[in-house]
């Protein structure tokens, strides 16, 4: 593959399977992976540090392709866009969870409902199942400042980035205590990881080195080798140097996966049963602690525990996208602009856990 053939390529042929990875690494995470005797299967939850890079990837990606194509970014647009993609899965989630704080009053439910809604859950402490909604409030967030930085900023933003990516980690060691508790958790510093890669690829001479530093065809299995080390650094607390290295271990493994379409992992990450949970793979995120509600009230346990959980969360993430967001998300495509179509079919839908494949 050339950078021309890169830049051409409209949708990125493995990245639902390493969504498929990163979401049954979460449902597993949040069924009891956490109290596994191996230490690496206890770091489900980076699932969400890997769901950060690609979207700040793709995210960032569509941005520059649309500057090449136009000359220009429509914000509007993409708040229009992003707006019908998100907003009405994760409004139909949060409905359910307040008819169920009505119709059972639960205090903690009642106390967070307000934070997710308005995706502030990431500044506060949530005391409810609502508690994932810290990573929906990320991607929100990500959204209002880097495009439009990209927009005004294009020329100084390439330069400027890597000093927000610094600022972004630095409380993970130490710095800036006051900060809210989930800001020590890298909550944007994989996401700007993903915007830089973008930046790389997009540059001719980046692509150039890092098609020669990761293209080769066995790349990706020696990166997923080198994120199955980093994770099972041996101490509990991973906080600073051990979780940066397991971000630029991903990294490494996404890197890989767009500049080689043919490589060794695509038949297993394209194979359709994984390919499709990738697909609602935000779906499946919104619903699965509800899943694990009901499982739990059927007393199940163990496998049966995640299995169940993964399995009842994708018929859930399938039903809402069949029967209700595939309205929104015609309205949605109708919205993207002939001269924008040539270059925004990457599989875009990256809103933290997951996404549909569909334009912008």
């Amino acid at each position: 593959m050339s950078h021309r053939d890169f830049l051409g390529t409209r949708i990125f042929s493995s990245l639902d399977g390493l969504r498929a990875l990163a979401i049954v690494a979460v449902v597993w995470h949040h069924t009891g992976g956490s109290d596994s005797h191996w230490i690496i299967l206890k770091r489900g939850f980076l699932g969400v540090d890997l769901f950060f890079l690609i979207s700040g990837f793709l995210i960032a990606t569509l941005i520059l392709r649309e500057r090449h194509a136009t000359g220009d970014v429509s914000l509007s647009s993409f708040y229009r866009r992003r707006c019908l993609r998100i907003f009405p899965a994760n409004w139909l989630m949060l409905a359910i969870f307040a008819s169920i704080a009505f119709l059972k009053p639960n205090p903690a439910l009642r106390h967070d409902l307000p934070f997710a809604a308005l995706y502030l859950s990431n500044f506060v402490v949530m005391l409810s199942a609502l508690s994932i909604t810290w990573s929906l409030a990320a991607e929100e967030q990500f959204y209002l400042v880097i495009p439009a930085l990209q927009k005004y900023a294009y020329r100084s933003f390439p330069w400027f980035l890597p000093f927000l990516y610094v600022a972004a980690v630095l409380p993970t060691f130490g710095w800036f205590p006051s900060v809210p508790a989930f800001f020590k958790e890298t909550t944007f510093g994989p996401i700007l990881l993903g915007v830089m890669l973008a930046y790389v690829l997009d540059d001719s001479h980046g692509w150039n080195f890092a098609a020669r530093l990761v293209g080769h065809s066995v790349s990706p299995a020696l990166a997923l080798v080198l994120v199955l080390t980093a994770c099972a650094y041996p101490a509990s607390d991973i906080s600073g140097w051990p979780r940066m290295t397991i971000h630029f271990a991903l990294l490494t493994l996404l890197a890989s996966c767009v500049v080689r379409e043919r490589q060794v992992l695509r038949p297993l990450l394209t194979w359709g049963p994984v390919r499709r949970i990738g697909v609602v793979s935000y779906g499946i995120y919104l619903y699965h602690m509800l899943a694990l509600g009901v499982m739990l009230k059927a007393h199940q346990t163990g496998g049966r525990l995640f299995f169940g959980t993964l399995a009842l969360s994708w018929i859930s993430a399938e039903v809402s996208f069949r029967t209700f967001e595939a309205k929104f998300l015609a309205r949605k495509n109708r919205a993207v602009q002939p001269p924008e179509r040539n270059h925004s079919s990457l599989q875009l839908e990256v809103t933290r856990p997951g996404g549909h494949r569909t334009t912008g």
